[in-house]
C-alpha cells in the first residue's frame, strides 16, 4: 500500500482508467494508427515525407516538407479519401488538406552559435558578488561570473 504522501509510479498513472493521462494515451494511439493507415496507402516516394495531422470535421491534414511533394500528393487525394473513408478511425472523412511545413534544419553542436567570453562582464559580476552578505547569493554570482568569463569551475570540467 502506498503512503498518502508518496508519489504514484508512472505505470500506475498510465493504467488508471478515465484519467487525463489515459485519455491522452488513447488519443496518441489513435493518431499513430491513423498515421500508419495513411502511410500504408502512400506511394513509396511519398511515404517517408508525409506526416499525418488531425482529422477535424471531415478534413484530414497531411504535412509535407515541400511544395513539389504537396502537388504530387494532391493527385493522390481522391484515391486516399476513397480508401480511408470506410475505416472506423476516419469516420466522416470528406477531404484531405495538404500543408507545406518545411523541416527545421538540424544544427550539429559544433556548428551551433557559441557564446563569446566577456572578461569585463565577469569582473563586474565578481566585484558585485564581493559586496553581498548572503553567502549563497554571493556564490551564485561568482558562478555566473565564471561562466561569463569563459572559464569553467573545476567541478564542471
Amino acid at each position: 500500500m502506498r503512503h498518502p504522501g508518496q508519489l504514484k509510479s508512472l505505470s500506475s498513472l498510465l493504467k488508471q482508467r478515465g484519467s487525463h493521462l489515459d485519455t491522452l494515451k488513447l488519443e496518441a494511439e489513435i493518431q499513430a494508427t491513423r498515421a500508419n493507415q495513411v502511410e500504408d496507402l502512400l506511394t513509396p516516394n511519398l511515404r517517408a515525407h508525409v506526416t499525418t495531422g488531425d482529422l477535424h470535421q471531415g478534413l484530414l491534414t497531411l504535412y509535407v516538407p515541400s511544395a513539389a511533394l504537396a502537388s504530387e500528393l494532391r493527385f493522390e487525394e481522391m484515391r486516399l479519401v476513397q480508401a480511408l473513408e470506410d475505416h472506423p478511425l476516419f469516420r466522416g472523412l470528406r477531404r484531405i488538406q495538404i500543408r507545406v511545413r518545411p523541416r527545421a534544419p538540424i544544427t550539429p553542436p559544433e556548428q551551433a552559435p557559441q557564446r563569446l567570453a566577456d572578461p569585463q562582464a565577469a569582473s563586474v559580476l565578481n566585484a558585485y558578488a564581493e559586496t553581498l552578505t548572503d553567502a549563497e547569493l554571493k556564490r551564485r554570482f561568482q558562478q555566473l561570473a565564471t561562466r561569463v568569463s569563459g572559464s569553467r569551475l573545476r567541478s564542471q570540467s
